[in-house]
């Protein structure tokens, strides 16, 4: 048996029924202006200073600005006073990749705090945190690959700390998060 367009639209509109919801919007106002301050909250986490991470990222800058530009190659023939500049650019270098290290540790501390209520990932707001966090994880390893295949990439260290700070922010917003559904 098969129905017309028009036979169908006539028995939808047969089947429309409406009630009295008094507590919808009510209910929406509420939903929506928790929404508002749970957004103002997190607005507020970008505001907030962030302390000693900010001067462990600023050091990490810092260093890897004048390994760079201590690092230039240097020209044929290297004079001995050359060499001096290129030895003390390989030790700038070190103490970039040790300070780098630092920072990555205490990054994987702050996610080993936030793992559980990640892994556990019962709401949605949870579920987008995981996926930002795989995200940034694969563009980490890309970029930490691309450091290997030239150590002394200023630009490669300057986006790989700006992707180890945006993991720092998502797990102290995963931890504060988890704090205020407690």
């Amino acid at each position: 048996m098969s129905y017309t367009d028009e036979e169908i639209s006539r028995a939808a509109r047969g089947l429309r029924r409406e009630w009295e919801s008094p507590q919808l919007w009510p209910r929406i106002r509420t939903s929506l202006a928790a929404e508002a301050a749970r957004v103002e909250r997190r607005r507020a986490l970008f505001r907030a200073p962030a302390g000693m991470t900010a001067a462990a990222a600023a050091a990490v800058l810092a260093l890897a600005l004048t390994a760079v530009l201590r690092l230039r190659p240097p020209p044929a023939g290297i004079p001995p006073a050359e060499a001096q500049r290129r030895l003390l650019s390989e030790n700038a270098l070190r103490d970039v990749e040790r300070t780098e290290a630092d920072y990555v540790r205490s990054i994987e501390a702050l996610a080993r705090t936030a793992e559980p209520r990640v892994e556990e990932a019962d709401s949605p707001l949870m579920m987008s945190y995981r996926e930002k966090l795989l995200l940034l994880d694969g563009a980490i390893a890309e970029c930490r690959a691309r450091i290997d295949r030239n150590r002394f990439n200023a630009r490669l260290r300057r986006e790989l700390l700006s992707l180890y700070q945006q993991k720092e922010r998502t797990l102290q917003q995963v931890v504060k998060e988890d704090a205020h559904a407690l």
